[in-house]
């Protein structure tokens, strides 16, 4: 039996009938971190406490306490990006050295709540806006299957988790794929919940198109996941009451409507990827279920107007700060150069040349000007939302 790639079911029924430990499935997993190091997916390492919540799951199955609960012993890997109260929380960025978390992720709460063992932070792009997993913080994050390959992002940390047996189970959060698009590349299962049905943190939690969701490597565990996690809490004004729980056991096919999407509007597709689709399709003919192909009316142009939109609205006043302090502390467009790194832009890789670094290194950085102050070329926040509505 290899521990590492047991499924959440698998544990928890071997658990109850006291034939494993969770002590012995965190030890199995700790050790599969250090073989899987190139594959660079953990951010930060919890053993410590984890292994404190072990045993106390393990006295839970003994019969010593309380009952264990829904995911007892269980461990989950939890994305750098969702907070744990009093540790630290980089978001992937070289600018939060001293960021420490007040509060915890409703998501990740109620995992501690139901006896998960929560042993390690997966790795992120910075601020989790990217479909690919690297950042100056942690390096490259890569896919198990294939060193040479990404994982994808922004969750591609938990994805790389899930197919390196470092965990059962993995946290990740979701606008425009970063559950969906690792979860395909890393060949585990995502599910990206409706609006509300996992409750967040403010402000991402007013972010419609922003959902928290389950990472896993079958149906199945990320059925139970979902069950877990899904519901109110007075946090998130967003969430809302809990639905029926997802089922954990399936029947047969026959009867199943299902709506078959080669082609999402005028996205291109290769070949492959649409004779696998059609393949899947086949198979759930031949099982029984009706198959049905449709059209989705979406075009790249409407969803890049209104990624645009979005991720404007969001950044644009912290980006455009950021812009202007750069501008003001580098005369030279690439601060790369400084440090001897190949500069994309000018083609340049002058060791020590510092490209004009209006302070010596190390010196704080100046204060930040006002818009009005340094730059008159951007366009005012209010004058975007104008021309976007």
């Amino acid at each position: 039996m290899d521990l590492n790639y047991l499924s959440a079911d698998e544990m928890l029924g071997a658990f109850r009938r006291r034939e494993l430990s969770p002590v012995e499935v965190l030890d199995s997993l700790i050790e599969q971190v250090a073989k899987t190091s190139e594959v660079n997916a953990v951010a930060e390492e919890m053993f410590d406490e984890a292994h404190d919540v072990a045993r106390a799951a393990e006295a839970r199955y003994a019969g010593k306490g309380p009952a264990p609960r829904a995911l007892e012993g269980v461990p989950v890997a939890v994305k750098e990006e969702m907070p744990i109260a009093g540790r630290s929380h980089r978001f992937g960025s070289l600018q939060t050295e001293r960021n420490v978390a007040t509060q915890t992720q409703p998501m990740v709460q109620r995992l501690i709540d139901a006896g998960a063992v929560l042993h390690l932070r997966t790795t992120t792009p910075e601020f989790s806006i990217a479909v690919t997993t690297h950042s100056e913080l942690w390096g490259v994050t890569r896919n198990p299957w294939n060193l040479d390959y990404s994982p994808g992002g922004s969750s591609g940390g938990s994805g790389a988790a899930l197919a390196a047996g470092l965990a059962p189970l993995a946290t990740g959060s979701d606008i425009a794929g970063s559950i969906r698009v690792p979860s395909a590349l890393c060949g585990v299962v995502g599910f990206r919940p409706p609006y509300g049905r996992v409750p967040s943190l403010p402000p991402l939690s007013l972010d419609t198109y922003c959902q928290d969701g389950p990472m896993a490597r079958t149906v199945t565990d990320c059925a139970l996941f979902q069950n877990v996690i899904a519901g109110p809490d007075p946090v998130d004004h967003a969430s809302v009451p809990a639905a029926p729980p997802l089922p954990t056991t399936f029947g047969s096919c026959a009867g199943l409507k299902v709506a078959l999407a080669v082609t999402i509007g005028d996205f291109p597709v290769v070949p492959e990827a649409a004779a696998n689709i059609e393949r899947f399709a086949s198979a759930l003919r031949d099982a029984g279920a009706e198959v049905t192909p449709v059209e989705i009316p979406i075009t790249r142009q409407s969803i890049m107007a209104t990624a645009t939109a979005h991720y404007g609205l969001l950044w644009l006043p912290s980006s455009t700060l950021t812009l202007m302090w750069t501008k003001r502390r580098y005369r030279h467009p690439c601060a790369s150069r400084a440090s001897g790194r190949r500069c994309i832009r000018c083609k340049s890789s002058r060791a020590g040349d510092a490209g004009g670094l209006d302070e010596e290194p190390g010196s704080p950085p100046p204060a930040r000007p006002s818009p009005v102050e340094e730059r008159q070329d951007v366009l005012p926040v209010t004058d975007l939302r104008r021309q976007l509505t």
